[in-house]
């Protein structure tokens, strides 16, 4: 059979089902055609726009409810009237007495401080107040110091409520206990979804479950801030062939902002079926959820959503294909994103984001982005989690995540074209087991503010217009190269490198893996550049400060004197290298290599992707590159 709605009505739902909702082929329902174009008015209340503020890792704390500033029975009248967070060794990080919210569990409404790391830190620290002195008379008392017992810094990708209580005394030093109050006061909101003058309008809505089990479904809103299918709990996708058509505009509501979305819902679960997305709305999403696992099916998003300034400087609005305040897991099935609007972001996770299984199969993603930055400031510099800032706002990406990245598995192809847009970024680490993974930018490839680890898979990175892999850790193990494969490599030119960590020692080879690195050193900028070496190593490795130009349609490969290594790699953009890194599985400290090319492709790779072979047997007349001793 066949089901047609169309309504124009504000706030209007084509089905709607105050429990939950399911759509079955076998029910005798094939198809299901609904056009829901009015206008909507939930404001999402979910997520950290504009800004892009890093929501994952602040720290909230409530000083003691009782007395004067102090906790009942001790602590005195200027106890936690200011508030300092410190390291664990006694360093202060900030003191954070003017940064406070107020938040409610429904019962009870306390004054929280807070402090934001601005990325994860697995570091220990403690909160602190001025100093207490007990009466005693003239010149009599104790001096008491206040502080809270110790935390983690924050690492699980959620933010941490604490709640101050009491204390126990050792000499002259009162320690507070901490009681963890995430799941009382940090999942709450300031907007309630169904107040006043909100409405939702819906082409599909479930107060519970939604799931299609199989069916066409086609549905259509053009409405302000409308939902092509909205669940208050899960949508699951097991089959059928569901196509979304969004395009209403945004608005901002309470200092809150709305979208119009394709799928917006607690929980995204796609397990079979088609879902295909075709959004335009300003700052539209393609799917919008807290939580998104994709087992299987396939997925294809296209976005043309462009922005909207935010009314502070530098802060937009932008268009996601995919955009989690949770975690997204992509496991199994195609996703394919496409977005073409100024400052489009393919998918935009502000938890962790893990991508394949332990066995290496997992997701094939395809992400492009084609537009441009939102808007520009007037110079570039370098910003605060170091690497160099354009001097872009608004900038478009690839993969943008505010946790932790760890691909086990599947392909990825994400390609951006525009400055600032970066192909894959976390704030927090990257960590490649497995897969086939290819990263093209115009800005950085692949950026992390944490240690960025090869230790699987094989991974080719190019920059046109930055540094290939740009690691901002600082620290030993900045770059790690395990057991994976990694080609990285940049046609910019100076400053911008291929592995680009600051030291050329924070860079550690700690399994048998593959690696090239082409591009220049920045250095007096900082660079890693010299030829002192790496930090460590568990193979024999090269690092050339020699200029070595590299040209498109020849194939370089590796040989131990006259006997290839099996290990080949091509540059799909010509290049002059004046720092370079070989390893190649095989290599011994001491022992001569050579690298030589041809214009031939090797023939019966194991493994070949986006112009790198390894297990593949050389073609062609080879001449000699390079040779070198390793170190």
């Amino acid at each position: 059979g066949s089901i047609t709605i169309n309504t124009t009505a504000n706030g209007g739902k084509g089905l709607s089902a105050d429990g939950n909702l399911t759509i079955d082929e076998t029910a005798g329902t094939t198809v299901v055609n609904v056009k829901a174009n009015g206008i909507g008015g939930t404001a999402e209340a979910s997520g950290t726009e504009p800004g892009e503020t890093t929501k994952s890792y602040r720290i909230y704390v409530a000083k003691p409810t009782g007395g004067s500033g102090g906790y009942p029975g001790g602590g005195g009248s200027n106890a936690w009237s200011n508030m300092y967070l410190y390291k664990s060794d006694g360093t202060l990080v900030a003191n954070i007495t003017g940064n406070t919210v107020t938040k409610s569990s429904g019962y009870s409404t306390l004054t929280f401080y807070y402090y934001d790391f601005g990325t994860a830190d697995s570091g220990t620290y403690y909160f602190k107040s001025d100093n207490y002195t007990s009466g005693g008379g003239w010149g009599g008392g104790t001096s008491y110091t206040i502080r809270s017992a110790t935390f983690s810094g924050p690492t699980s990708g959620e933010d941490i409520y604490y709640l101050i209580g009491g204390y126990s005394t050792s000499g002259t030093t009162r320690t507070y206990t901490l009681s963890n109050v995430t799941a009382t006061y940090g999942g709450t909101s300031d907007q309630s979804e169904e107040n006043g003058t909100s409405y939702n309008a819906a082409g599909l809505k479930a107060d519970g479950n939604l799931t299609i089990d199989g069916g066409t479904i086609i549905v259509e809103n053009s409405g302000e801030m409308s939902k092509s299918i909205k669940s208050k709990a899960t949508c699951t996708i097991n089959g059928g062939d569901i196509t979304l058509k969004p395009s209403g505009a945004m608005k901002v509501i309470n200092s809150d902002a709305s979208y119009s979305s394709g799928i917006k819902a607690v929980d995204f679960v796609m397990n079979g079926g088609e879902l295909k997305i075709t959004s335009s709305g300003t700052a539209g999403k393609g799917i919008s959820t807290t939580n998104v696992t994709v087992n299987g099916g396939t997925i294809t998003i296209n976005n043309n959503g462009g922005a909207q300034a935010a009314g502070t400087s530098g802060d937009y609005y932008t268009a996601k294909g995919i955009k989690t305040d949770g975690n997204i897991n992509l496991l199994g099935g195609t996703v394919t994103i496409h977005m073409t609007g100024t400052g489009g972001k393919g998918i935009k996770v502000n938890g962790n984001y893990v991508q394949g299984n332990s066995d290496g199969t997992g997701t094939a993603l395809v992400v492009t982005t084609t537009g441009s930055a939102a808007g520009t400031s007037s110079s570039g510099g370098w910003s605060p989690g170091g690497g160099m800032d354009g001097g872009v706002s608004g900038s478009a990406k690839g993969i943008k995540v505010l946790g932790t990245i760890t691909i086990n598995g599947g392909t990825s192809e994400v390609t951006t074209a525009t400055n600032g847009a970066e192909g894959i970024e976390s704030k927090t680490s990257i960590t490649i087991n497995g897969g086939m993974h290819y990263y093209k930018a115009y800005d950085d490839g692949m950026n992390s503010s944490g240690a960025i680890r090869f230790l699987g898979g094989l991974t080719v990175v190019f920059s046109n217009g930055n540094d290939a892999v740009d690691s901002n850790y600082g620290r030993s193990g900045a770059i790690e190269i395990g057991n994976g494969c990694i080609v990285a490599y940049t046609s910019k030119g100076a400053p911008e490198e291929g592995l680009d960590c600051d030291k050329n020692s924070y860079i550690t080879i700690t399994g048998n893996g593959y690696a090239v690195s082409a591009g220049a050193s920045q250095g007096g900028g900082g660079g890693w550049g010299g030829s002192s070496g790496i930090g460590s190593a568990t193979q024999g490795y090269y690092l050339s400060t020699s200029s070595l130009s590299y040209s498109t349609g020849r194939y370089y490969t590796f040989y131990n004197g006259t006997t290839s290594m099996g290990f080949t790699y091509s540059m799909e953009a010509g290049l002059s290298s004046s720092l370079s890194l070989f390893t190649c599985k095989g290599m011994t400290k001491g022992s001569s290599y050579n690298i030589k090319y041809s214009t031939s492709a090797p023939t019966g790779a194991t493994m070949s992707w986006h112009g790198v072979y390894i297990g593949g047997t050389p073609q062609g007349s080879q001449s000699s590159f390079t040779s070198f001793t390793a170190s």
